[in-house]
């Protein structure tokens, strides 16, 4: 997106209504941005006309209205149009968009650019692309009501990989239960992983060793035979089948990328990147540099209209870990372990949970790690609160140095109280979730409060770095 584009959108955005008090969304449309409001009137027109032009009508910048009552914002050639909203229209109940439909719309509209020669410059030019547009309505279905909300990625993923690739480099994009997915998930199960002790086990999910969520495949019959005549029945490793994708991933013209995707933020701009590419150097230099005085953790128990701030954070340099509940719609859920890269469009990725279980008891010798992110083990209500034998008290004020929000394990433990006996079914979820980021740092931390290396690695499994990974390409 254009920077006066992305400037024009978050100030929209950020008005929250008019002197009237109308309510308006902000959307990209296929001329411009649509502004959806309960009234489309001339006085509402007229006022959103002020707003915009006592922000940017300045030097040779002007703000002027169109025939058809919108605003035209020139040299930029920017057009704001207004749309009543329609009271019959069918939505998807605000439930998240299914990440298999996410995946899709990025690889149908990386395939427009490479079997129908689209050019999208802009986010505004694939809503202008019929073809495309309707295309992506139909994978949406009935949640096409969240298709805008995406348009913005879909442009920078396909900008940035086709600025590192050519189209015709290509052959397919593939995701989801298609071929080329059905058959690497099925070269996963044939292989072991081995483990630090020399045993063997199971890879697991797809997911825990590889986070691409499309397959850019050149060839696609050729690429499978070369994998199928490495990788057979003879017991080999996953560290094989890493080096299979990693030579087709080095060759050239490169056979086959494995593409992680990220939702990028309006005001952001995706970047492509390359993860376990190259096993001998070492990825993330300025993270294996870090020192624990360089980590900061926080624990935060400040009082919110939901009770208690959800906020656990590992910080160092531009990497956050987040360490809180999995959204869920009123259900109790599990922690996640959860990067976020300051300045990427995107997030770093969520760790696979039983790797982090691996990991805290690889690195507390010694110590009786008890902490187990299932949250059916842990209190649902008061009553639970008081009849848990685990001792809070002791990891509060294990943890002291760490907590932000309350003065003592009293004030804690009587807010925890108060959000188990609350009317607000979210309250109990952020209490039990509380109780169970205590448990987890008091563990992390016993062994772990002056060794920057659990933490690092922590973030390795978030972001899928190291040899237990498969090569890949991050779009964020």
């Amino acid at each position: 997106m254009a920077k006066f584009e992305t400037t024009m959108l978050l100030f929209l955005s950020s008005i929250e209504g008019t002197k009237n008090g109308d309510i308006y969304d902000v959307v990209l449309g296929r001329d411009g941005f649509d502004v959806i409001s309960e009234k489309s009137n001339n006085k509402f027109r007229d006022e959103i006309k002020q707003i915009v032009a006592k922000k940017f009508q300045k030097g040779d910048r002007a703000v002027l209205s169109t025939t058809a009552g919108g605003i035209r914002i020139i040299p930029d050639d920017i057009y704001i149009n207004f749309k009543k909203r329609s009271k019959t229209k069918k939505t998807s109940s605000g439930k998240k968009v299914p990440t298999a439909i996410q995946e899709a719309g990025s690889a149908f509209v990386m395939e427009q650019v490479l079997k129908n020669n689209a050019k999208f410059e802009t986010p505004i030019s694939i809503k202008q692309d019929q073809k495309t547009y309707k295309g992506l309505e139909k994978i949406f279905g009935s949640h096409k009501d969240k298709l805008d909300d995406w348009i913005h990625s879909y442009y920078e993923h396909q900008s940035a990989f086709f600025k590192e690739f050519q189209p015709s480099q290509w052959s397919i994009f593939e995701h989801g239960g298609e071929d080329f997915m059905t058959f690497i998930k099925k070269q996963a199960k044939n292989v072991k992983e081995k483990t630090v002790s020399g045993n063997f086990k199971d890879v697991g999910k797809y997911e825990t060793w590889n986070p691409s969520d499309i397959w850019a495949v050149k060839d696609k019959d050729k690429v499978k035979k070369e994998i199928d005549d490495a990788i057979d029945d003879r017991g080999q490793t996953l560290d094989e089948l890493n080096n299979v994708l990693l030579n087709l991933m080095n060759s050239t013209p490169t056979k086959l990328i494995g593409l992680s995707l990220k939702k990028i933020d309006p005001s952001e701009t995706a970047s492509f990147a390359y993860v376990n590419k190259d096993p001998k150097r070492v990825e993330f230099a300025k993270v294996e540099k870090t020192e624990m005085s360089d980590i900061k953790i926080e624990i935060k128990t400040e009082k919110t209209q939901d009770g208690m701030s959800q906020g656990a954070y590992v910080l160092f340099g531009k990497y956050t870990i987040n360490i809180i509940r999995t959204p869920g719609e009123n259900k109790f859920t599990n922690l996640k372990f959860e990067s976020v890269i300051k300045g990427s469009g995107g997030r770093g990725g969520a760790a696979p949970v039983e790797l982090v279980a691996d990991l805290l008891k690889s690195k507390s010798p010694g110590y009786n790690i008890s902490f187990v992110n299932k949250h059916q083990e842990y209190p649902q209500t008061s009553e639970d609160f008081y009849d848990d034998s685990r001792d809070y008290e002791k990891m509060y004020n294990s943890l002291r140095q760490y907590i932000t929000g309350t003065s003592g394990y009293i004030e804690f433990r009587n807010r925890i109280i108060e959000m188990f006996d609350s009317d607000r079914e979210k309250n109990r979820l952020v209490a039990q979730s509380k109780l169970m980021q205590l448990h987890f740092f008091s563990d992390a931390l016993a062994k772990n409060s002056n060794s920057p290396e659990f933490w690092t690695d922590l973030l390795y499994l978030s972001l899928k770095v190291g040899k237990r990974f498969a090569p890949h390409g991050k779009l964020a």
